[in-house]
């Protein structure tokens, strides 16, 4: 004899209930180590290695996407850096022809040559910045053929010169020092004056008239005319013009181009005044306006 239907689907709704209690069951029920309930005990176990798996594939797929979006800024950036090289090759070629050009020309005239200078690298071992001088003390001396005078440069621009040595030190007075003097000139209309130091990390340039055309961002480079520095050396860059209409000079403040601030390796230029003395009289001042 046959069930009935609702004979058939007891078994069933049994079944239910039982799998009803026992969710209410591990709903209520703490787990012993975590005190979270059994059924997200249960849960977080059977579906962690799913959402592991999932954050994994989303992962590589970010991932593959960010390097699809580095690979084009890095095509882009090195288009970019290959038009620089470019542009830097083609300057390079010009300073080059220059100075092939201006050789030849200082041979015609029979100018001397300009020496080459030997550079010596030093350290900072101290430094002082007091109010009434700013100086700096290096590692090197009389032993490594160190003499008073000699130039020193660092990143590009000079700090200064030697002032004193010992048998395995140097003091150096840097150009920001009110004590110092540079003899320098614009680097694009050649006006001569003199650089000086204004007590904190930047300079004056003096006695450079106001009929001159001074511009912000103007390289200013040494003469060689005052036995130091030899000349062409990078001084720094003029930051701001001051015009007053009734001075007859200009008021230029100059950034130096060394960090003289906080500089901590140098070169010294073994350069004696002698080897200077060689272009001392080829040197042609402004012509009068």
């Amino acid at each position: 004899m046959s069930a009935n239907p609702a004979q058939r689907k007891a078994p069933w709704i049994l079944a239910a209930l039982l799998l009803f209690q026992v969710v209410l069951m591990s709903t209520n029920a703490r787990h012993p180590d975590s005190e979270q309930s059994f059924l997200r005990v249960w849960l977080v176990t059977v579906f962690a290695p799913i959402v592991h798996a999932g954050n994994s594939v989303l992962s590589s797929v970010k991932g593959v996407a960010s390097s699809y979006v580095d690979v084009r800024h890095a095509r882009e950036e090195n288009l970019e850096l290959r038009e620089r090289v470019d542009e830097l090759t083609a300057e390079r070629n010009k300073a080059l022809e220059r100075a092939t050009q201006l050789d030849s020309i200082r041979t015609q005239l029979a100018l001397p040559p300009h020496p080459p200078y030997r550079e010596l690298a030093a350290n900072v071992i101290s430094r002082d910045a007091t109010l009434w001088f700013r100086r700096l003390t290096i590692d090197r001396g009389t032993l490594d053929e160190v003499k008073r005078d000699m130039p020193v440069s660092a990143g590009g621009g000079i700090v200064g010169r030697i002032i004193s040595v010992g048998p395995n030190f140097a003091m150096v007075q840097v150009i920001t020092d009110k004590h110092a003097g540079v003899g320098a000139m614009l680097q694009n209309s050649r006006a001569m004056g003199e650089v000086r130091g204004i007590d904190n990390d930047r300079c004056e340039l003096k006695n450079i008239s106001t009929s001159e055309n001074v511009e912000v961002g103007e390289a200013v480079v040494t003469t060689g005319l005052d036995r130091i520095y030899p000349k062409g050396l990078l001084i720094g860059t003029v930051e701001r013009v001051e015009v007053d209409p009734n001075a007859p000079w200009h008021k230029i403040i100059i950034k130096p181009a060394a960090p003289v601030d906080r500089v901590e390796h140098l070169l010294v230029l073994l350069v004696e005044q002698k080897d200077l003395k060689l272009n001392e009289g080829i040197e042609v001042r402004n012509p009068p306006r």
